[in-house]
């Protein structure tokens, strides 16, 4: 954790709030804010990088106090995932993942992998089709897709490089989902802000 007069948190302004959810709503079909009540108010917390939240009306209080304190949180409430300056603006935490497929009952967006795929995966490599294993609509090629062990686990968020449902037809070594994000970051020194997990690679379409 870095220093906490590096830390700046702050109520997320109502525009890039929109461009979020709008995000969130087309990765999980559904309005996110709503699902996860009473966690519907989103903050960001910056230091090497900008990182957003989900947080309820309960807990803002508790942040306000803070804040007038002139003292922030490093982290609160639901973890959404870390900010970009463009398009997409928000790469989604694989706890946002976990936190949304509990309320569903079901999951969505995701594939299945594997041990043997899961663990190059979680030391930064891509997911091959050798090691899928199940595929959960709706896979859109060029935009992110969730990546869970046979145990049903979150374990990292890629970018489909093909459709769910082309996934099928591809031979053994062909690329399913490109690596953005995955949990094992965190051993691997997850403070430093060059780490390339967390690089959009690829087009990503709209």
């Amino acid at each position: 954790m870095p220093p906490e007069k590096t830390v700046k948190c702050f109520e997320c302004p109502e525009d890039l709030r929109i461009k979020i959810l709008s995000e969130l709503h087309m990765l999980f079909q559904n309005d996110v804010a709503e699902l996860l009540k009473p966690y519907s108010r989103l903050i960001i917390c910056s230091a090497l990088f900008a990182e957003s939240y989900l947080i309820s009306d309960k807990l803002m209080k508790a942040v306000t106090k803070l804040w007038g304190v002139s003292r922030n949180p490093y982290c609160a409430g639901i973890y959404l995932g870390r900010l970009r300056r463009s398009k997409p603006y928000l790469i989604p935490s694989a706890m946002l993942a976990s936190a949304v497929f509990s309320k569903l009952g079901s999951y969505v967006n995701s594939v299945v992998v594997s041990e043997s795929g899961l663990k190059p995966f979680l030391y930064g490599k891509d997911i091959l089709k050798a090691s899928v294993i199940k595929t959960y609509p709706k896979i859109v090629s060029g935009n992110y897709t969730f990546v869970l062990g046979s145990d049903g686990y979150v374990y990292g968020v890629g970018i489909a490089e093909v459709s769910g449902e082309e996934v099928g037809g591809l031979k053994d070594l062909d690329l399913v989902v490109r690596n953005v994000f995955d949990v094992g970051w965190y051993l691997r020194g997850g403070t430093e802000p060059r780490e390339r997990k967390f690089k959009i690679r690829g087009k990503r379409h709209a």
